[in-house]
């Protein structure tokens, strides 16, 4: 039986330059390796899109729509693939045990299959790490982007994990992304806060606002969520290990 599962997003901030088009950040996805490889717990990893994907979405005009076509489906995906096999080309030289698969494999009508659970579980006990990934996956009237965030909150839902890490490239929620002296230690659900967002150039799924709200909707399930630094090694292994660090929201 798998206890004390850890559910780690790391967002395209991180493992991209997100201002230059399908640009890795080579350095930052090795050090989260590093990390990866000396964390002792069961550990699922949620990679967002960053320059890849959401560079293709932005240029096909995608974001929470639907679509049937097929040369934004095919180049949005082989975008995502490219990522994906680049993040697992340096985790296996990290010797973790990665087994990826796209959410294409895990969703019908929006939903986790409940197989999964059994799946995801025996992966975990196997001492591998599962990897997936923001993608399109296939609706009812063609294909749309499932955001990592989301995958995260359905995944939090099925296997009620003892914590979730937002990795992103600040070190938490702020009231003004201006001002560092601006940041908010701890956000309870219920509680109003003024936060002034801004967005990236190439972010088509709402951007740290979206992460926010995906975010309570998780601690709503019951489960802490660390939003902190995954540019800071040190931070990151902290808020892995459950250290109140950066940003951490909780429910009622």
């Amino acid at each position: 039986m798998v206890n004390n599962i850890i559910i780690l997003k790391l967002g395209g901030s991180v493992i991209t330059a997100k201002s230059k088009p399908q640009t890795l950040n080579v350095r930052a996805i090795k050090n989260i390796a590093k990390i990866i490889s000396e964390f002792d717990k069961p550990i699922i990893v949620v990679h967002g899109a960053g320059s890849f994907g959401h560079y293709f979405a932005k240029r096909f005009r995608i974001s929470n729509k639907q679509t049937t076509s097929t040369k934004a489906i095919i180049q949005i995906r082989e975008s995502m693939i490219k990522l994906n096999s680049s993040i697992i080309e340096i985790f296996n030289k990290y010797k973790i045990n990665t087994l990826s698969f796209s959410p294409i494999s895990m969703y019908n009508k929006k939903n986790i299959l409940l197989h999964w659970e059994d799946y995801l579980k025996k992966m975990l006990n196997m001492d591998m790490v599962p990897i997936t990934y923001g993608d399109m996956i296939l609706g009812s009237k063609g294909f749309y982007i499932i955001s990592g965030d989301v995958i995260v909150k359905d995944l939090t839902r099925m296997l009620n994990p003892r914590n979730v890490v937002f990795a992103s490239d600040i070190d938490g929620i702020y009231s003004d992304i201006n001002d560092k002296s601006t940041l908010i230690k701890k956000v309870q659900l219920n509680k109003r806060y003024s936060i002034n967002f801004n967005t990236q150039k190439f972010d088509v799924t709402g951007g740290i606002q979206t992460k926010l709200k995906q975010a309570l909707d998780i601690a709503q399930l019951g489960t802490n969520v660390q939003i902190t630094n995954g540019l800071r090694p040190r931070m990151l292994m902290k808020a892995l290990n459950g250290e109140h660090i950066g940003t951490l929201i909780t429910g009622d």
